[in-house]
C-alpha cells in the first residue's frame, strides 16, 4: 500500500499489548490516524505511556456501531480470535482487519530482505540462529513473534537491512502482502487445536506464508510438511522450492519423469484425482522439475551431520562434527537457516564455521534447551549436598512435542519438570522416555492432577505434584544423583503461576543460579 494513501484513513488497534503499542507508535510517527481500543482495562502505565505519545485510545471497549462508523482499517493483535464480535462486524461492513506484521511491513524499505520463518516448533531458535549468521554480511534484525515486534524493529533499527521475522498462524492468518525472499515451513504437529478445528485450518493458516513468497524467491520445507500440504490440496508457490529430506532416493532421477504437469501448475491447485492418491505416491513425483531441488541431511547420535545437495550443477557437502546446538532437531533448523544464508550469498566456510560447536560464535537462546552453567557443576540441595549435575531451562516448550523434541536431545538420566496450565495435549508420548533416559517426572502447576492420571501406569517414575514450580525443583534437586540432568520443559503454558514463559525461565535461571556451588 502507498504510505501517502494512508493519511486519510483511520486506523483501529485492537489490543495494548507489545504489538498493539508498537504499531500505533509507528502509524503517529508517520503522522497517520489511530485509536486504539482494549476490551480489558489498560494499565496505569500503559495509560500514561499512551497519553506521552498522544495516541487516543479506550478500555473496556465493546462498541461495534463506534468501530463501524469510524475505523477504516482494524489491526489486531495475534491473540484475538476471528471469531471475535468487533472482528465479525468489521468484515460484515467491508472493513479489511490486518495484522501488525502486515501494517508494519508497509513501511519495510524496498531494498531490505525480508525472511520469514514458521512452523510449530523450532521457530525461535531458527530466527535467533539465522540473525546471527548474517551478521557475517548483513545488518539482520530478529523480530515478530520472537520478542520484539516487526514494528519495533522498524521504528528503532535504522540500519536493518533483513528483517528476519518468526511468524505465528495467529499472525499469519491476517497478513495479506508481506513478500519475503526467503520463507522457512520448519515443521507441523497438532498445537494451538484450541483455536483451530483440525491441522488442516492450523496447517492452512502457516501456508500463508510459502505463498506470499516473493515469485523469485524460495521457500525452505521440511518434505513430511509439503506431503501434507499437497495432500490437502493447497496451493503451491512459485517461488523455487527446497526440500529437506532425510531419505535418499538413490534411483529417482527428477528429470526423466513422464507427467503433464500442465494440468494442475496452471491453477498451482492439484486435482481431486491426484491428491488422493498422494499416500502412494512420491512427492518429487508432484513437483515440476525446475521448481525444486532437494536438500539431503543425515544425523549421527554424536551430533554430527552430513548434508548433500547439486546447486547449479555442481555437488555441495556440508560435514559437521559436532554442532554447536544439540539433537536432530536443531540440525534441522540449522540447515534451514544456513540454506537461507546460502542463497543470500554467505560462504560455506562461514556457514559450516557458525554450525561447528568448536568454531561457533552463536549466542543461545535464552530458554530453549539453555543450559544454565556451560557444563556440569555442582549445586548444593537444601540439604547442603553438592551435586554434578547438568540443569536446563526449557521453558519455551509450551507443549508436549516440545517436550519430546528436549527429551531426544540428550543421552544423560533426566528428571524432568513438567506442569503449568495445560493445553489439551496428551501425556502418554512422554512414556517412550520413561525408564530409558528419563528417571522420574516432577508434575507441579494446574496440569499436575491430569499428568498423574495420564500416566497412572507408570506410579514409579512419576513424583509427587507439586503446586509450584519452585517445590518441584526444589524436590528433584534433593532427589538428583552426580551426571543426572534436571530439566524444566513444561509442556504446559505458563499462565497458572507466571505472566508468560520468558518469566518461568528467569524465575527456574535464578533458582538454579542460587544452588551453584560458589
Amino acid at each position: 500500500m502507498a504510505l501517502e494513501d494512508l493519511h486519510n484513513l483511520n486506523f483501529y488497534i485492537a489490543g495494548a499489548g507489545i504489538s498493539g503499542i508498537a504499531i500505533a507508535k509507528l502509524l503517529k510517527k508517520n503522522n497517520i490516524n489511530v485509536f486504539l481500543i482494549e476490551d480489558k482495562i489498560i494499565s496505569e502505565s500503559t495509560k500514561k505511556q499512551l497519553q506521552e505519545l498522544n495516541i487516543s485510545f479506550e478500555d473496556s471497549f465493546q462498541d461495534t456501531t463506534k468501530l463501524i462508523k469510524n475505523c477504516h482499517i482494524l489491526i489486531i493483535s495475534p491473540g484475538i480470535l476471528l471469531s471475535n464480535p468487533l472482528i465479525l462486524a468489521c468484515k460484515s461492513n467491508n472493513i479489511p482487519v490486518i495484522s501488525e506484521i502486515e501494517a508494519a511491513s508497509w513501511f519495510i524499505s524496498k531494498e531490505c530482505n525480508i525472511l520469514g520463518i514458521t512452523g510449530t516448533n523450532g521457530k525461535s531458535t531458527t530466527t535467533n540462529y539465522l540473525s546471527q549468521l548474517l551478521q557475517k554480511k548483513f545488518k539482520p534484525i530478529a523480530c515478530g513473534n520472537i520478542g520484539l515486534s516487526l514494528s519495533e524493529a522498524i521504528l528503532n533499527n535504522s540500519n536493518t537491512d533483513t528483517y528476519v521475522i518468526e511468524l505465528s498462524s495467529y499472525q499469519l492468518e491476517t497478513t495479506l502482502t508481506l513478500n519475503p525472499i526467503c520463507s522457512i515451513f520448519l515443521n507441523i504437529q497438532n498445537d494451538h487445536l484450541q483455536r483451530y478445528e483440525t491441522i488442516y485450518e492450523y496447517l492452512k493458516a502457516k501456508w500463508r506464508l510459502v505463498l506470499l513468497t516473493s515469485d523469485n524467491g524460495f521457500v525452505i520445507i521440511e518434505k513430511t510438511v509439503l506431503k501434507l500440504a499437497l495432500f490437502y490440496g493447497l496451493s503451491l508457490p512459485k517461488a523455487k522450492i527446497i526440500v529437506i529430506d532425510e531419505e535418499k532416493n538413490q534411483n529417482f532421477d527428477k528429470n526423466k519423469l513422464n507427467i503433464n504437469y500442465s494440468r494442475f501448475y496452471s491453477s498451482k491447485i492439484l486435482p481431486i484425482s491426484i491428491y488422493k492418491e498422494l499416500k502412494n505416491l512420491d512427492i518429487y513425483s508432484l513437483l515440476l522439475p525446475d521448481q525444486y531441488f532437494t536438500v539431503y541431511s543425515k544425523y549421527c547420535d554424536n551430533n554430527s551431520s552430513q548434508i548433500e545437495y547439486y546447486f547449479e550443477n555442481q555437488k555441495i557437502s556440508w560435514s559437521i562434527k559436532k554442532a554447536c546446538l544439540p539433537g536432530k532437531h536443531n540440525m534441522y533448523n540449522i540447515l534451514a537457516a544456513s540454506l537461507c544464508a546460502f542463497f543470500l550469498g554467505l560462504s560455506e566456510n562461514d556457514i559450516v564455521k557458525q554450525w561447528e560447536e568448536s568454531l561457533t560464535n552463536y549466542q543461545h537462546l535464552p530458554h530453549r534447551l539453555e543450559k544454565i552453567n556451560a557444563n556440569f557443576s555442582f549445586y548444593n540441595d537444601e540439604n547442603n549436598n553438592s551435586k554434578n549435575l547438568l540443569i536446563i531451562n526449557d521453558s519455551k516448550a509450551t507443549n508436549v512435542e516440545s517436550t519430546l523434541v528436549a527429551l531426544k536431545s540428550f543421552n544423560s538420566p533426566i528428571r524432568l519438570l513438567i506442569g503449568g496450565e495445560p493445553k489439551g495435549d496428551s501425556y502418554l508420548p512422554l512414556t517412550e522416555f520413561l525408564g530409558n533416559n528419563v528417571v522420574k517426572i516432577y508434575p507441579f502447576g494446574q496440569a499436575a492432577s491430569k499428568i498423574v492420571s495420564e500416566l497412572k501406569d507408570y506410579k514409579k517414575y512419576i513424583a509427587n505434584t507439586s503446586d509450584k514450580l519452585i517445590i518441584a525443583a526444589n524436590l528433584a534437586l534433593k532427589e538428583a544423583l552426580d551426571e543426572e540432568i534436571i530439566l524444566l520443559s513444561p509442556a504446559c503454558s505458563s499462565f497458572d503461576e507466571f505472566k508468560n514463559f520468558e518469566q518461568r525461565g528467569n524465575f527456574f535461571r535464578n533458582w538454579a543460579l542460587s544452588h551453584l556451588r560458589g
